[in-house]
C-alpha cells in the first residue's frame, strides 16, 4: 500500500472514503481532491446550475463544476455578474457606466449604483440614455 494505512491481519489497503479499491489513490466519479488520509470530496455540483453532459461531475483537482453559461462559483450555485435570478440568470437591467463592479444583487436584480456627482441613482432602477 506505500504510503497507505494497511490491514494488520490480511496487509490490504484501507481506502480512504471515496477511492476506488484496490489501490485507494484515484476518486471515485464525482468527487475530487484525492488525499491519503481522508480521501476525495463529493463535488455536490448544482444540478439546475450545471451543463447537460454525459459524464456529471467535476474537475478531479479544483472540484469546479461544469457551469452553464452566466453561472459561476465551484458548484455552479451563483450568476455571473452582470447577472441575476439564479438557476434561470437574467442579464441586469443596469447601465454599467453607471453601476459598481457587481453591476446588481445576484436575487432581486436591483443595481448596485455609483454614488458620484455625475452618476447618482435617482432610482433602484439605473437607466441612462443610450
Amino acid at each position: 500500500c506505500g504510503t497507505r494505512l494497511c490491514d494488520e491481519v490480511t496487509g490490504q489497503c484501507i481506502c480512504p472514503p471515496h477511492t476506488l479499491k484496490p489501490e485507494c489513490v484515484v476518486c471515485e466519479p464525482q468527487t475530487f481532491g484525492c488525499h491519503p488520509l481522508i480521501g476525495c470530496e463529493d463535488c455536490n455540483c448544482s444540478r439546475p446550475g450545471v451543463q447537460e453532459l454525459t459524464e456529471p461531475g467535476c474537475d478531479v483537482d479544483s472540484g469546479q463544476c461544469r457551469c452553464k453559461p452566466n453561472i459561476i462559483g465551484r458548484q455552479c450555485d451563483l450568476c455571473a455578474p452582470g447577472y441575476y435570478h439564479y438557476p434561470d440568470c437574467r442579464r441586469c437591467d443596469c447601465h454599467q457606466a453607471g453601476t459598481e463592479a457587481s453591476v446588481c444583487d445576484p436575487v432581486t436584480g436591483q443595481c448596485h449604483c455609483k454614488v458620484s456627482p455625475s452618476m447618482g441613482c435617482l432610482s433602484p432602477w439605473l437607466h441612462f440614455p443610450a
